[in-house]
């Protein structure tokens, strides 16, 4: 093997493994963006969950205190289904409950936050892959070409190895 044909063969293979490097490269950081994805999803449930069970905490600590305003009242002698008893104690529910359903849209909020990160995510993997291909690719040709260049110089030599002209029949077949 001639020393172009070995050169022309490590740039093939240099190519090779530089096109592998990037398709796997590619897939790993797809593989991570996957997995941050579903982090995100899985952020995403946690918070609604939380939001939901922060908000049933809310409603019943404002029934208990709905519950000790009733019975302060009762104990007193004021009527507490009626007049500013009723309206102190449903104020109390009233606002336990706009707290309970702030606490509930916060974390739908937080949840969308999570799921458009999450969506990045994936499509900043798909990009990653994409990249690696088009990376992998873009070696592969470079290569080619080079081999072809290489190549084709190699044939455009003269024939001769004294440096002599080939110019003649003989010359261009090999005979001196």
């Amino acid at each position: 093997m001639g020393v172009e044909t070995a050169l022309l063969a490590a740039t093939a293979a240099s190519s090779l493994l530089a096109a592998g490097g990037a398709v796997m490269g590619g897939m790993q950081q797809k593989k991570m963006a996957d997995y941050q994805a579903a982090q995100a999803e899985a952020d995403a449930e946690a918070a609604k969950s939380a939001a939901r069970v922060e908000a049933e905490r809310i409603r019943k600590a404002g029934a208990a205190q709905a519950a000790q305003a009733n019975a302060a009242y009762a104990a007193s002698g004021v009527e507490t289904g009626s007049g500013t008893a009723l309206r102190i104690t449903s104020g109390i529910v009233g606002d336990a409950e706009e707290d309970a359903t702030m606490t509930i849209l916060n974390g739908q909020n937080a949840a969308s936050r999570y799921r458009a990160q999450g969506q990045a995510d994936r499509i900043s993997g798909r990009n990653a892959a994409t990249s690696g291909y088009i990376s992998a690719g873009s070696s592969l040709l470079s290569s080619g070409a080079k081999a072809y260049s290489g190549w084709k110089t190699a044939q455009d030599k003269p024939a001769s190895k004294t440096g002599a002209s080939t110019n003649n029949l003989f010359g261009n077949m090999g005979i001196h």
